[in-house]
């Protein structure tokens, strides 16, 4: 029974420790909300609720349209998404990563560049396999257009430049809390929660 008890109180003492370890504190709160307010991360989420409206107002259609079309379709959104994730998975390392930081910081252009041309082959990938599928298979123009791109193109440097210039926060980023904060609503949502 004792160790029954000391077991409860250790895995609470241990639950308790974890929760605070990831409570970030408020100049971490900070920073998430000033990458969040970016233009970037604002023209992100703009162009993530364009494709999940593509991909809505198709599945709303799919039971008209050929099964394996359909399937074609939802295999080369999974595989846009990945792309999409694999992006935010980069940008969350290599915002926790000292060492990425730093460099990031001496060369803000050269990583806005790899950023921008990760998104450019990601979008690209999208435009070229889901959106003109789907345009042709519904007769219809789909809602995201070419100005939405440049628009978040041309706001991958002022993300970078935040972080230039808030670098001393940085440092202590909480990676769960950057990853539910800012990275998770990012994500383009799964063929099945659309």
């Amino acid at each position: 029974m004792t160790k029954l008890i000391f077991g409860s109180m250790l895995c609470l003492l241990l639950q308790t420790t974890l929760a605070f370890a990831q409570t970030p504190d408020r100049k971490t709160e900070e920073l998430v909300a000033a990458l969040n307010n970016t233009e970037f991360v604002q023209q992100y989420q703009t162009h993530k609720e364009s494709i999940e409206l593509d991909i809505a107002e198709f599945k709303l259609e799919e039971s008209t349209l050929d099964a394996t079309e359909v399937k074609r379709v939802q295999l080369y959104y999974d595989q846009s998404r990945l792309k999409f994730d694999a992006i935010l998975n980069k940008l969350q390392t290599d915002l926790t990563s000292r060492t990425k930081r730093k460099t990031i910081l001496d060369n803000p252009t050269a990583y806005t560049k790899t950023l921008q041309d990760d998104l450019t082959a990601a979008l690209d990938y999208y435009n070229e396999n889901c959106k003109k599928r789907i345009e042709a298979l519904l007769e219809k123009d789909s809602a995201m257009d070419t100005e939405t791109l440049q628009e978040l193109l041309g706001g991958v440097l002022g993300m970078v430049q935040l972080l230039k210039e808030k670098s001393d926060l940085t440092n202590q980023l909480n990676t769960e809390y950057l990853k539910e904060a800012f990275i998770n609503p990012l994500r383009l949502k799964k063929w099945a929660e659309l």
